[in-house]
């Protein structure tokens, strides 16, 4: 091969590899903005910092601190409805309430005479509840072995909690005030989902 020949193959050579490069470039430019959103869809860029705010999110739920056993002569009742086949009553001094939760003392009777206690809690923003205790007639409790939280039905004629979330306790998936106002609603009936009622 003459050196004009050797020459020409070296620059075509070069011309290839620059070429190759540059497609290699543009390539490189348009497949990374997909690269980026994948990465981004995925959590690849979240911190460790991050993935742990959001574990202390999820498990910011309040200790269950279980309250005193409770007083017959304190106890308030509310309507559940006219087809209910048991009464129901809170007792006032259960009732405690966080910025996710209320949680207060159920009295259950059925028109047998026949009586339960359990201690619960609601969420609002979930419309959801969870029993955490049942008492005993001898002034105990026993924790509750299911440990999830379940969705709040109206479909029972016993609807207790759909009752107290609805009307006493949340107002638009938030709580809805103070203990005291939420013990006035339940003392002087004063359904939150009741248009003649703008106070507390």
């Amino acid at each position: 091969m003459g050196k004009s020949s050797l020459a020409e193959s070296w620059q075509d050579s070069g011309k290839q590899r620059r070429a190759f490069h540059f497609a290699k470039q543009v390539a490189m430019i348009l497949f990374l903005p997909v690269v980026l959103a994948n990465a981004h869809a995925k959590g690849f860029f979240d911190s460790e910092e991050d993935d742990s705010e959001d574990k202390n999110k999820v498990s910011q739920e309040m200790p269950v601190l279980l309250p005193a056993f409770p007083v017959k002569d304190n106890a308030l009742p509310f309507p559940v409805g006219p087809v209910a086949t048991q009464s129901f009553a809170i007792d006032p001094g259960s009732l405690t309430v966080s910025p996710d939760e209320i949680r207060f003392t159920l009295l259950t009777t059925s028109k047998s005479g026949a009586k339960n206690i359990s201690y619960e809690g609601i969420r609002c923003s979930t419309f959801q509840m969870k029993r955490y205790a049942f008492g005993h007639g001898n002034g105990t409790w026993s924790l509750s072995r299911e440990s999830a939280w379940a969705p709040i039905t109206f479909l029972s004629a016993n609807r207790p909690e759909a009752v107290l979330a609805q009307d006493y306790f949340c107002l638009e998936g938030t709580v809805a005030g103070k203990p005291e106002q939420m013990l006035d609603r339940i003392r002087y009936n004063r359904s939150l989902q009741s248009e003649k009622y703008k106070g507390n």
